[in-house]
């Protein structure tokens, strides 16, 4: 089977960077695919496309060198296994609050006996290799997002369930749940929760991975010792890069790109 290139550079001590795709575009995703990231995720539960375009997009990033992921819109058997089925990689799950959720998401990703997915590999085949049966339960990466107050409470017993690969913090979600405004870098709160998810993580074994603002703060997290970031999403890119085209045309010296919420 294809290897994975997440696992491999997680292995190694060296952090992955993560691309993240909210617009449907699968040239867009082919493109950044080839521009350096390790894997690139797409979003289906924020993205703004529908699943035929999803395929499409998975697709498109096997084309390039990334490891493809998706995001799930839910923690949906069906679901789960459909992405894994169209090729992702790795399954960013949202909304993991209890180890019960968590066990979920790794009965419905994995082949019995250790799971329930159910087998029609189709795109999973055809990219991973005649060996995929064998193979994936220790290929693909399931991550289990922690954004809630909730999951904060139940972290040590989510992150001891056996065929978690890592923990993935969604700081937007987790600072409105706290009581505090999302949107733009990660605040004092949450980053110290940030700094308890990682050590949760490490401490059983388990990668842990956060979402940032921009490619400073994805910066920051590596040097913090997290495992992957990443540095914004494809939407959140192209504004920043267009802001600052303009500004150097009108003649602002030094002007930054204003601060916008990714919404993840």
């Amino acid at each position: 089977m294809r290897a994975n290139n997440v696992r491999s550079i997680i292995a190694d001590g060296r952090c992955a960077v993560n691309a993240w795709l909210s617009t449907d575009s699968p040239y867009t995703a082919e493109a950044i695919s080839h521009c350096g990231f390790d894997s690139v995720t797409v979003d289906a539960q924020h993205g703004m496309f529908g699943r035929d375009a999803l395929v499409r997009m998975l697709q498109a990033i096997a084309a390039g060198p990334a490891t493809p992921m998706a995001r799930p819109s839910t923690l949906d058997p069906a679901e789960l296994g459909w992405l894994l089925d169209a090729g992702a990689y790795g399954i960013v799950a949202p909304g993991i609050d209890t180890a019960e959720a968590a066990e979920h998401l790794v009965a419905a990703c994995t082949y019995p006996p250790r799971g329930r997915r159910s087998f029609g590999p189709s795109r999973g085949l055809l990219y991973g290799g005649p060996d995929y049966l064998d193979q994936a339960d220790r290929t693909v990466t399931l991550w289990a997002m922690i954004e809630s107050a909730q999951a904060l409470g139940n972290l040590e017993q989510i992150a001891a369930v056996p065929g978690l690969y890592g923990l993935y913090i969604g700081p937007n979600d987790l600072a409105l749940d706290l009581g505090e405004r999302p949107g733009g870098r990660i605040g004092d709160t949450v980053a110290r929760h940030c700094a308890t998810i990682r050590d949760a993580a490490h401490r059983n074994g388990l990668a842990v991975g956060v979402f940032c603002a921009d490619g400073d703060e994805a910066a920051r997290w590596r040097f913090e010792g997290f495992d992957l970031v990443t540095p914004g999403n494809d939407l959140s890119m192209i504004r920043a890069e267009a802001q600052k085209r303009i500004a150097s045309v009108r003649g602002v010296v030094g002007a930054a790109a204003p601060a916008t919420g990714s919404g993840y």
